[in-house]
């Protein structure tokens, strides 16, 4: 049986010009749509950002599939209250997360209403606060809290969307986090634990996505998101993988191994600004290699471009380049 061809997906938030100028921001979304794009990575923001609305979203996400994560509402939580999360050892802060997640079933089931077919192909969660280093309060992340939370979260209806835990960087001893959450191994027996590994063919009920940055940001090193990758797999959660560089050298990206998104290095012009990543086509490969046969939902990027202010055309330049590295990586071209 031949598996289906995961699909391919842009972190586009990530790339997008600023919120606040609406005309970029339709330009941008609409100029995506002469990509090879399959899904949108949508994210649950802070409340009252713009792209919540549902107009917003009529007007910018088209008729793309999305995986929609809840990264940067997590983040903006745990900056004001660290023992929020679904993996909190207070009930009270894992509680509000599970009220955000609840944002996001509502959006799955509206769009789906909309469309009249599922819109979300998956949603991505986060075992957020860390195992150690929690509040002055001595709240930290528990996987036995996580794994309530998921349980909680395998019962509602997603209109078939699939929850899926992205990992991010681990808190590892004397290095600083960009994100510092549980580490993979945590993740896997969470996700088997609530129901995660293939049976009769069918795919886990959680599962677990790697961020190819933030795994190598975590190890301080290009070898981990392959060490990731194939744990995974091996575990039979591995569900999704998207592409986001890291660099170990200062640049306009910021200083080394920060979570900046940096874009591949490649011969492609549109990537010469971004020539100190550590990303790149064989790491893609690699990668992919290191999934074997693991029946992924989703392979994609996550990148931005410098500088900050770059025009339209830029990010989409950036973006075309991306995506056709990694389609080299995925159905590599016979040379002649």
């Amino acid at each position: 049986m031949t598996t289906p061809r995961p699909a391919r997906t842009l972190g586009a938030y990530a790339l997008e010009p600023t919120i606040d100028d609406a005309r970029a921001v339709g330009e941008f979304y609409d100029g995506l749509r002469a990509l090879e794009i399959d899904v949108i990575e949508h994210p649950l923001m802070a409340t009252g950002h713009p792209s919540l609305k549902a107009a917003w979203q009529r007007r910018h996400l088209h008729d793309w599939q999305l995986v929609v994560t809840a990264i940067p509402r997590t983040m903006v939580r745990l900056s004001h209250a660290p023992g929020y999360g679904l993996a909190s050892s207070d009930e009270d802060g894992r509680l509000a997360a599970l009220a955000d997640l609840a944002d996001v079933r509502d959006l799955t089931l509206r769009l789906a209403d909309e469309a009249g077919r599922p819109r979300v192909l998956a949603v991505e969660v986060h075992s957020a606060p860390a195992p150690t280093h929690g509040s002055a309060r001595g709240v930290v992340g528990s996987a036995g809290a996580f794994a309530r939370s998921l349980a909680e979260i395998a019962t509602w209806d997603l209109a078939g969307a699939e929850i899926v835990i992205e990992h991010n960087d681990a808190l590892v001893a004397e290095q600083e986090p960009a994100k510092g959450f549980f580490p993979l191994a945590d993740e896997i027996a969470v996700a088997r634990a609530v129901g995660g590994g293939p049976a009769g063919g069918a795919h886990p009920v959680v599962g677990v996505s790697v961020n190819w940055g933030r795994s190598a940001i975590e190890g301080r090193s290009a070898s981990t998101p392959l060490a990731h990758t194939r744990a995974a797999a091996e575990a039979g959660v591995l569900r999704g993988i998207v592409f986001s560089g890291a660099t170990d050298q200062h640049s306009a990206w910021g200083e080394p191994w920060d979570d900046g998104h940096i874009a591949p290095h490649g011969d492609d012009r549109a990537l010469a600004a971004s020539s100190a990543s550590l990303l790149g086509l064989a790491q893609m490969r690699a990668t992919l290699a290191a999934a074997g046969d693991a029946p992924l939902a989703f392979v994609g990027a996550k990148i931005t471009t410098q500088p900050a202010d770059a025009d339209v055309a830029t990010r989409l330049e950036v973006a075309r380049a991306t995506l056709a590295l990694l389609e080299e990586a995925t159905h590599p071209h016979p040379h002649a």
